[in-house]
């Protein structure tokens, strides 16, 4: 074994890439996260107010815009409960990019490890080579009379 092999090099750069690309995702999913979060309170804020009736003292309402009040807070919880099934969607795909985060982070541990390996093994190679080469560099010098 005379050198590395560069394949170690090259799978544990694809599995860094990998890893790189799912933390990326999970940064936009974390975003899109906080976007919905955001959107669902105001929407809930709205519906607070469109729910509530109007104040003592204002001029009173008709039937019809007493109904459209109504029916758009319904709307509103509507649009809350949609908001809410994306959180779900969200999450859900946040817990499996999770789970191929730390699949793809133990395969480049081991493709570190495994170019280590390969590394420690080229280097106790030559160490025993160099070992060799100097016994018998010993010896022939012994034999011919430089060892006296």
């Amino acid at each position: 074994m005379n050198q590395v092999r560069s394949c170690w090099g090259v799978l544990q750069d694809k599995a860094q890439e990998e890893v790189a690309r799912i933390q990326a995702e999970l940064a936009l999913l974390r975003e899109r996260l906080q976007s919905l979060q955001a959107t669902r309170q105001r929407l809930l804020k709205l519906h607070e107010d469109y729910a509530r009736p109007p104040q003592a003292g204002t001029v009173s309402t008709g039937m019809v815009e007493t109904l459209n009040r109504r029916q758009f807070a319904d709307q509103l919880l509507t649009l809350v409960d949609r908001v809410d099934k994306d959180i779900a969607q969200v999450e859900a795909a946040q817990a499996k990019a999770r789970a191929g985060l730390v699949a793809a982070e133990r395969e480049r541990l081991k493709m570190q490890s495994l170019q280590e390996h390969d590394q420690r093994q080229v280097r106790e190679s030559q160490a025993r080579r160099e070992r060799r080469q100097l016994d018998e560099l010993g010896t022939l010098r012994y034999q011919h009379g430089g060892g006296r």
